[in-house]
């Protein structure tokens, strides 16, 4: 019974991939050239362009939240790519077909119960990420949907867990995933490490530039490319980002801030659309990864609430001494005199202030001084 159950919700979340060709066709049809000649989309295109990769899951404090279907148990965000550095700072360029909005539009978060999810959004950024450096390794891990780094810097709530490690001069291989630090490590080198992360605005534009261009030139040893970031049509958008000489192509659409429908409205998206429980019970993988990570994180902050009490002083014994010593010890103590004690001086009466000097007044009175007689 419970294998049918299963069986049947994964045919349900999988229902999506029949329909994949007519769901290609409209979603082609929320793409419009906006007033800049690139193109312009609406958060409705994401509902129905990511339905045939993942799920949406309507969660109580992020609203509709996105999910990958087919990814192993571990798997985390900006985890199979690679970073280029373009004239928009630090890039994060993948094959995964979901990857161009996912990683460059709104913010993951690890939900506590379906694992890593997608907060879709509206601004497009060369990577959206919390860096970290320290003790010759490089860390990046995905920003919570409500940081604004327009007004605040550092780990941002972030655990150690969340966060991805190279050796820093491995930062820019080609395929990270032979380089990642084991998870039993990251606690010990988050701790040698501290935050880097910045952001710069201008115009529409945003700078990933945390991380310093000559510092990873020195530690790579070889001069770092430079790449101009171009844009792909909305046909190639599912190939991944695309290196040809000196320039990066990605897809980048403008997003409309507009009212849509929502996932469970739409012809396209509501396909995709399971709730929490039903995501669990068709991953039962994910749901022992996620219960596994929330475990790691008690433990990590249990650690860090030990360490940061003040450590209470250990009682001190006195040494114990020698038995000749302490014979000859009380010895000195028999022989030495006792002191006498002092005997309080009685103290005189006060006087009133003109009482004191008339009586000194007295004392200092002599008698008048008699002169003797002159004999002549």
């Amino acid at each position: 019974m419970k294998t049918t159950k299963i069986m049947l919700l994964a045919a349900l979340l999988a229902g999506s991939l029949a329909t994949t060709s007519h769901a290609a066709t409209s979603v082609a049809a929320g793409i419009h050239v906006g007033p800049s000649g690139r193109a312009s989309v609406d958060i409705g295109f994401f509902y129905d362009d990511l339905a045939p990769y993942g799920n949406w899951i309507e969660r109580p404090s992020r609203g509709w939240v996105w999910t990958p279907r087919d990814v192993a148990s571990d798997w985390r965000p900006y985890e199979d790519g690679r970073w280029v550095w373009t004239d928009d700072g630090w890039t994060w360029i993948t094959d995964e077909p979901y990857g161009w909005a996912t990683y460059h539009y709104g913010r993951w978060y690890d939900d506590p119960e379906v694992g890593w999810a997608w907060v879709p959004d509206d601004e497009w950024a060369p990577a959206w990420v919390s860096w970290q450096e320290g003790g010759d390794y490089i860390g990046w891990a995905p920003l919570p949907p409500a940081v604004d780094v327009r007004v605040s810097f550092g780990s941002y709530g972030l655990s150690p867990a969340a966060y991805l490690f190279v050796p820093e001069r491995y930062f820019l291989a080609p395929r990270l995933s032979a380089y990642y630090v084991p998870r039993q490590r990251i606690d010990l080198i988050f701790r040698q490490s501290r935050n880097i992360t910045r952001y710069r605005f201008a115009g529409d534009r945003v700078y990933n530039d945390g991380l310093a261009f000559d510092r990873v030139q020195r530690v790579v040893g070889r001069p770092v490319p430079r790449y101009q970031l171009g844009d792909l049509t909305a046909a190639q958008r599912r190939s991944g980002a695309r290196i040809a000489g000196n320039r990066v192509e990605v897809f980048r659409p403008q997003v409309e801030r507009v009212r849509v429908a929502a996932p469970s409205s739409r012809p396209v998206a509501r396909r995709a659309v399971v709730s929490a429980d039903q995501f669990r019970a068709a991953h039962p993988a994910r749901r022992q990864a996620v219960a596994a990570r929330q475990t790691r994180r008690e433990d990590a902050g249990k650690v860090r609430m030990a360490q940061a009490k003040p450590a209470r002083p250990p009682h001190q014994v006195a040494p114990k001494a020698h038995p000749a010593r302490q014979v000859r010890a009380q010895q000195v103590q028999r022989k030495a005199p006792r002191a006498r004690p002092q005997q309080a001086r009685p103290q005189r009466p006060r006087q009133n202030a003109p009482q004191a000097r008339q009586h000194g007044q007295q004392q200092k009175q002599h008698p008048p001084k008699q002169h003797k007689p002159h004999h002549g």
